[in-house]
């Protein structure tokens, strides 16, 4: 699934293509993908630019002067801009036509992506009950977030009302390099621990954003490449344990993160 290092790819690959650009038309190929109506995204849309982007958490907010165009790319979405000339890319949802003659085409192969409107970054917030996004947060705001929580750390990172933007792939990161076990209560941490988790975070954060979300170029001592079974831990060369937390598959060293 795209996490905030896929998504703050995303949104600068549509700074770079798209920003500025009039756009002439609308075209939804399947409605299943919106969670506004129609008619509403369209009066958003047509006329109009996309005039700035910002992303919180998962979500990709772009700026229309007045309102905002809410992009959520689910397990296995994407954004491609191309020539007008050329066919669609396979699996586009919606397409923003450009005076320009080029496109920006939305694609969801899964249908886990939406597509909606806002009136206001502060509004969509609140509806989504989204906490502090996991990249741009104040030490300061991370520890009152873990104050008031009482899951396990796994969950924790996973709950986008505590901090959003983190998910499956890079919480596992996360409490490896911290040395801390997916099940530990996150509000039993030392404050020197907390420190150490709110660096980590923001770290493996921007060494995915540098590597625009591409989990084949991580080296070996990352975690990630040794993600499903019968491998080894990269740091200790134990076992790395697979385990389920509310419907996810994790992976941990019980060597190394054993509190």
């Amino acid at each position: 699934m795209p996490e905030l290092p896929e998504v703050e790819t995303f949104k600068r690959y549509l700074d770079k293509t798209s920003l500025k650009l009039l756009i002439n038309k609308v075209q939804i190929l399947d409605e299943r993908i919106l969670k506004t109506e129609e008619n509403d995204l369209n009066k958003l849309l047509k006329g109009r630019k996309f005039e700035s982007t910002i992303r919180h958490g998962k979500y990709l907010l772009v700026y229309l002067k007045p309102g905002y165009l809410i992009l959520h790319f689910g397990m296995s979405g994407d954004l491609e801009y191309y020539d007008s000339k050329e066919e669609p890319p396979k699996f586009s949802k919606v397409i923003f036509h450009f005076n320009n003659g080029y496109n920006l085409a939305y694609i969801s192969i899964r249908m886990f992506g939406k597509v909606s409107i806002a009136n206001s970054i502060e509004e969509f917030i609140e509806y989504k009950k989204l906490g502090p996004d996991a990249y741009k947060m104040s030490l300061e705001e991370f520890q009152e977030a873990v104050q008031r929580r009482k899951a396990i750390a796994k969950n924790a990172l996973l709950n986008q009302s505590f901090i959003a933007g983190v998910g499956n792939i890079y919480s596992d990161e996360i409490l490896f390099r911290t040395r801390i076990h997916p099940k530990t209560n996150i509000n039993t941490l030392s404050e020197g621990k907390v420190k150490e988790l709110y660096r980590n975070i923001k770290d493996v954060l921007e060494f995915g954003i540098k590597k625009k979300g591409d989990l084949s170029t991580y080296p070996n001592e990352f975690l990630i490449p040794h993600r499903k079974k019968e491998e080894k831990c990269p740091t200790c060369n134990s076992d790395i344990t697979r385990f389920e937390i509310s419907g996810r598959h994790g992976f941990f060293c019980p060597s190394c993160q054993k509190n």
